[in-house]
């Protein structure tokens, strides 16, 4: 009427503005303790990162170092150099002569194998009988002729 407004009508919209009042500090609390766990997450995520980034350095130094070293002994002591190689030569020449060995072994193996099923009858022709290790054994009967 003369932009008058009732009780009835303030109070609707006080209500109505309270609650989304209200929302919005639940809204705003809750994005507040995202933000502070979001942000610890960070600092936590930052010092491991720190702390295995120094560690890295360390052990990446250590190795360098320990490098050198092994490049220093090899190329300085030129001795030890030559003893490693004749070391070597010696090894390969141990494990050629163990093939070797092995090798003889395996064809002495196969021979007294083939020595062995000869005396038992196991030749390429087959077994004729094998009466002389199976005892019992019996050949099987022939087929006789029908009449």
């Amino acid at each position: 009427m003369f932009g008058l407004t009732t009780t009835r009508r303030l109070r609707a919209v006080q209500t109505v503005a309270r609650s989304e009042q209200e929302r919005l500090r639940l809204r705003a609390e809750r994005a507040e303790s995202r933000a502070k766990t979001a942000e610890y997450n960070r600092e936590q995520l930052l010092r491991q990162l720190a702390e295995a980034d120094a560690a890295n350095r360390r052990l990446h130094e250590r190795n360098l170092e320990l490098g050198r070293r092994v490049s220093a002994l090899a190329e300085s002591d030129l001795e030890y150099a030559a003893q490693l190689e004749r070391r070597k030569t010696s090894l390969e020449k141990a494990g050629h002569r163990v093939l070797a060995a092995w090798a003889r072994e395996q064809k002495r193996a196969d021979h007294l194998q083939q020595r062995l099923d000869d005396a038992v009858g196991l030749t390429a022709m087959g077994i004729r009988d094998s009466s002389r290790w199976q005892p019992g054994y019996k050949p099987a009967p022939t087929p006789g002729v029908a009449s």
